[in-house]
């Protein structure tokens, strides 16, 4: 009996510290905002969005950002608008730390006198827990436009997991009336295609959001025309 009653505490405890290691290895949190005040620290001018979480890596910050600007063009020597859009992870182990930047995604567009329309997909730009390893996706989406009339929009969406990169490029779905399409091709790199369904398909998800979208929007249509077949 005594050795029954052993073997019983012992499962238990075994049982515990598993289901303890799995509490901890499975603890993605989304946490609440930082104040503005505190990204300006950091050294953000424009904050567009940002994203506080907790993963297993400790306590983590996504700050999407965009400045504009006028650059010069090296051929013309002419001055030409610019737009830069930074999106930076932020880090740190204990909260009486200060946050360090981990990476940094930097699109810059110059555009010399045309329409030029740069900016995050923010509804889609966002972090989450997608295969429910602990570890945090930070998926960034942005399209990017430089031109004098209707024409695609280039379009990046990249997720990051730890130090995995999996991204998307292309270009947005122009349908003129009485004309053929124009743009809608993607290329995924070959880390995504590689990579597990449920990144995939949350990649795949995003593209189906943005890529028919026109300029600007931050939302798709809130619904089909009634005679429009369903996709």
């Amino acid at each position: 009996m005594p050795a029954k009653h052993r073997w019983i505490s012992s499962s238990m405890a075994v049982g515990s510290l598993l289901l303890l290691a799995a509490c901890e290895q499975k603890s993605f949190e989304t946490l609440p905002a930082i104040p503005i005040e505190q990204l300006e620290v950091l050294g953000v001018q424009t904050p567009i969005k940002s994203v506080h979480f907790r993963d297993r890596d400790g306590e983590g910050l996504l700050v999407l950002s965009r400045s504009d600007g006028q650059a010069s063009d090296p051929e013309s020597e002419q001055e030409v608008d610019k737009v830069v859009l930074e999106a930076t992870l932020y880090g740190r182990s204990a909260e009486s730390d200060a946050f360090k930047a981990r990476w940094q995604i930097e699109q810059e567009t110059t555009c010399p006198g045309l329409d030029l329309d740069v900016d995050f997909y923010n509804d889609v730009s966002d972090v989450g827990d997608l295969d429910q390893n602990g570890i945090a996706e930070v998926t960034v989406a942005s399209h990017a436009f430089c031109g004098g009339g209707i024409d695609p929009h280039d379009i990046a969406i990249e997720m990051r997991e730890g130090q995995a990169s999996y991204t998307i490029t292309g270009q947005s779905l122009i349908t003129p009336a009485g004309e053929e399409p124009i743009g809608g091709e993607r290329e995924d790199s070959a880390s995504l295609k590689a990579a597990p369904q449920v990144l995939r398909a949350h990649m795949d998800a995003v593209w189906q959001q943005v890529y028919k979208r026109p300029w600007s929007e931050a939302s798709p249509p809130a619904g089909n025309e009634p005679d429009e077949e369903p996709e």
